[in-house]
């Protein structure tokens, strides 16, 4: 085998190997992200069926949600990276390409999601339901514009 052939065999072995490793990364990412957003699921589902009067208003469990909640806004930006979106990532996801291209709406979006979220755990800890339901409602319908401009 002469040198050249040589080459060409690593070559093409370290791009298998570095696609292989961006794959491996790109799924940790959306793994990453999806695995955020079932936590936050799981502790804002019983939230909106408190305050929608579905499910008894228990204060102290609400307050933990809400503050499971604020920590958790704080974590799925860093899993949004480039190659991890539909239509550009070969495994499942309903990220949208235009998060990419519009990374600072998106961001800004997070953002306030975050802050909503923050004033949610604070607010949560009053107690006071009549207050609760309007910082429900803030980070919902940050939720929902994100959703709607974002997700597929």
């Amino acid at each position: 085998m002469n040198l050249i052939t040589r080459t060409g065999i690593v070559a093409t072995l370290l791009a298998i190997s570095a696609a292989t490793l961006a794959e491996v990364k790109a799924s940790d990412a959306v793994e990453y992200r999806q695995g955020i957003y079932k936590a936050v699921k799981w502790n804002f589902g019983p939230m909106g069926d408190m305050v929608k009067g579905k499910q008894e208003f228990n204060a102290a469990e609400f307050t933990r949600r809400a503050d499971n909640l604020a920590a958790l806004s704080k974590m799925p930006l860093e899993g949004f990276i480039a190659g991890t979106y539909n239509g550009s990532y070969s495994g499942s996801t309903d990220a949208l390409p235009a998060i990419e291209k519009d990374w600072e709406t998106f961001a800004g979006i997070m953002s306030d999601f975050e802050t909503n979220a923050a004033a949610l755990a604070e607010t949560a800890a009053s107690g006071d339901m009549n207050a609760i339901r309007p910082a429900f409602m803030s980070v919902a319908k940050t939720c929902k514009s994100c959703h709607d401009k974002f997700k597929d």
